[in-house]
């Protein structure tokens, strides 16, 4: 078989196979099958598949949000908030509260952002706070992370410390450098040489370059 002609049959069964995916989503969607509506939604939002709607993708991601499933709510919020469906922060604030409250802890994030610039709402570091601690008690590396950079920042070390812990603990490469330096420096916590050092090599296991940076000074001026 000619290249062309294979191509030709790979585009159609591609084709194909997007339009299956398609009627597979809308008729459980049609059905009130929340996660098809959320994969449908998605599909338009972003032109896998389809030709890229998105009012369509608004109107499955509603449909999603109403049946409660929590992704849902927080993919509307994202398309408010970033002129997809007009730009609307409070709308986009409301549905990540939404989310939140339903267990996407991603979207506490995304309150927290909100309440810290505030944006779609008065600024309220308080609940900007709040937010990002709910999300990083399950385990969000990234609210843990930015809660030890506020701590740092107004002058609460050992906060920080507490919080780069924690999203070191789940592999933040970066938090890692930056618990290091604190206990190089002795901010917030005792000095060890040691710990710094070993959080350094983690830092840099994890791909992270300023971690690399300095557990290479701090080998090669044999200090461990």
């Amino acid at each position: 078989m000619k290249p062309w002609i294979a191509m030709c049959f790979l585009a159609s069964a591609l084709f194909a196979l997007d339009f299956n995916r398609e009627s597979y989503f809308q008729n459980l969607c049609d059905q009130n099958d929340a996660k098809a509506c959320l994969a449908l939604g998605a599909m338009y939002h972003v032109g896998d598949g389809v030709h890229q709607n998105f009012p369509k993708a608004r109107e499955l991601y509603t449909k999603a949000c109403q049946l409660e499933l929590a992704e849902g709510c927080t993919h509307l919020a994202y398309m408010y908030e970033n002129g997809h469906a007009g730009i609307h922060p409070a709308k986009a604030l409301d549905l990540y509260a939404k989310a939140c409250e339903m267990g996407d802890m991603s979207a506490c994030a995304s309150v927290a952002k909100l309440y810290e610039n505030g944006v779609g709402t008065d600024e309220n570091m308080q609940k900007a706070v709040d937010y990002y601690d709910k999300a990083c008690e399950a385990a969000d590396a990234k609210s843990c992370a930015h809660l030890g950079t506020l701590y740092e920042q107004d002058g609460n070390d050992a906060y920080a410390v507490l919080y780069y812990q924690k999203a070191c603990d789940a592999n933040d490469a970066s938090t890692c450098t930056n618990l290091g330096m604190m206990y190089l420096s002795g901010k917030g916590i005792n000095v060890n040489e040691k710990k710094a050092y070993q959080l350094f090599q983690q830092a840099c296991s994890l791909g992270d370059e300023a971690g690399c940076k300095n557990y290479e000074s701090m080998k090669n001026a044999q200090w461990y």
